[in-house]
């Protein structure tokens, strides 16, 4: 009987892993909202981490990839908005997943783990541009008044 309950545990993992993989319980993104989205984070397609040993693709179509020559590693994953009016996308690559916000800067874009009126620099995203040898500066006044 104990085998009979473990066989049925099993079969109903693997239903549900079979179902989210199909995009049963994480249904697709309406195209629309994936577009407007995009507006707002193309400038941030291209963003590198805090140490620099990371790259972060993004692309129109809601792909991420994450990427390290260092470690020798290539992972595939999802992006989708959160909360536009925050600017906030969810970004779910295997061992990498969270919240970011938009916040544009002088030098480039920063994908910004947190809100924008608390991000963690250490974990989040930098824009690929190179810089003139200049300190890389953020202001978000003028997002805040909004």
């Amino acid at each position: 009987m104990a085998c009979a309950h473990e066989l049925f545990g099993l079969a109903r993992l693997i239903s549900a892993g079979l179902a989210s993989l199909a995009g049963i319980f994480n249904p697709a993104m309406p195209r629309q909202d994936l577009r407007e989205s995009w507006l707002m984070l193309s400038p941030c397609a291209e963003t590198v981490s805090f140490d620099g040993a990371w790259t972060l693709s993004l692309r129109e179509d809601g792909a991420a990839t994450l990427n390290s020559d260092r470690h020798g590693q290539r992972l595939q994953g999802r992006w989708e908005p959160v909360d536009a009016t925050a600017r906030a996308y969810r970004v779910d690559v295997l061992t990498f997943g969270g919240d970011l916000v938009v916040v544009p800067t002088g030098a480039g874009c920063l994908l910004g783990s947190g809100t924008l009126k608390n991000i963690d620099v250490r974990h989040s995203w930098f824009s690929r541009e190179k810089r003139d040898g200049g300190d890389l500066v953020v202001s978000v006044s003028h997002l805040m008044a909004k």
